[in-house]
């Protein structure tokens, strides 16, 4: 399939002639669907690309559409191609700030009474401007002693991501794998699975002694690397090809799989991963990787309600 452009903002009607004249700056020709109808609070328009986009070009076209989100509010979100919805395919997510709008250790500090000082840790790696691996084991050193009782609890205030709901439903209507690959916890990534029927998950395992945290781990740690390699055993497990894979997450330690996949979306993205990753999105929750697959707002509709 041909490369790609989708706008997700508003008022891109109004922006359309503007948009509409880069496209002939670049010298680039397309074809325009409006994904969206009169009834939706946001609008989503997909530009096809008839004209080939070169590796050169490729990386030349994603900078300057990045430029224009940033100077627009409007998601620009080029593809080099697009898995096919309706065939069976391997979705991968991040947990932490993707699936849920927290960070589970930075939830468990809270109840260490040290919230502030974790989240700044946390907020550094998520960056990229520490190693995600020595920030995991210092951060939950810091959790010695912590009941394990108070989990629960924590779970049941966590927001799951906008969206979470309809992708899921719409994804496991078409057969395809959904897997958490999570720098978190088993404990809340078992939850979520359960929760929206995922179909596995790996994550990290918290060491708990007498019903209380160690500050330590059982097991490797789910870093940028394990997730690299977890999504390539997946996709070989379930003979999924390259071209079916999605990946999504917002920190530094999911790039490596936001790269290898075939569409990899960055979700409200930390700075450094929206200038890395392949597919920057801020505008909508989960549900818009959907319209990154094509699927318009009715068709999206039909799908839920069927």
């Amino acid at each position: 399939m041909t490369a790609s452009i989708t706008l997700i903002g508003d008022n891109l009607a109004q922006y359309e002639p503007s948009f509409q004249a880069w496209l002939s700056t670049q010298q680039l020709e397309a074809s325009r669907k409006v994904l969206t109808n009169q009834k939706d609070a946001f609008c989503v328009q997909r530009y096809d690309l008839s004209t080939p986009i070169t590796d050169g070009k490729y990386g030349e076209l994603r900078a300057a559409l990045l430029a224009l989100a940033d100077q627009t509010g409007i998601d620009h979100i080029l593809q080099r191609s697009t898995p096919n919805i309706r065939q069976t395919g391997l979705a991968v997510f991040d947990m932490d700030s993707t699936l849920i709008k927290a960070e589970v250790m930075d939830e468990l500090a809270v109840e260490m009474g040290i919230g502030e000082q974790i989240a700044a840790v946390t907020a550094s790696a998520m960056r990229g401007e520490i190693d995600f691996v020595q920030s995991f084991t210092q951060r939950l050193s810091l959790l010695n002693g912590l009941s394990s009782d108070v989990m629960d609890s924590v779970y049941q205030r966590i927001e799951h991501m906008d969206g979470i709901g309809t992708l899921m439903q719409v994804l496991h209507h078409f057969c395809w794998k959904t897997a958490i690959l999570s720098g978190g916890f088993t404990y809340f990534a078992d939850r979520v699975q359960t929760d929206h029927g995922m179909t596995e998950v790996h994550a990290n395992v918290l060491e708990i002694v007498d019903c209380k945290l160690t500050g330590n781990y059982v097991g490797p740690i789910v870093d940028a690397k394990r997730k690299q390699v977890l999504l390539a055993e997946l996709s070989q497990k379930y003979a999924i090809p390259a071209n079916q894979t999605i990946a999504c997450g917002d920190g530094a330690n999911d790039l490596l799989m936001l790269n290898d996949a075939a569409l990899g979306v960055a979700l409200h993205a930390k700075p450094i991963v929206r200038q890395q990753a392949p597919c920057p999105m801020n505008q909508l929750g989960l549900d818009g990787v959907l319209y990154l697959l094509g699927l318009s707002s009715d068709e999206i509709s039909s799908l839920v309600n069927a």
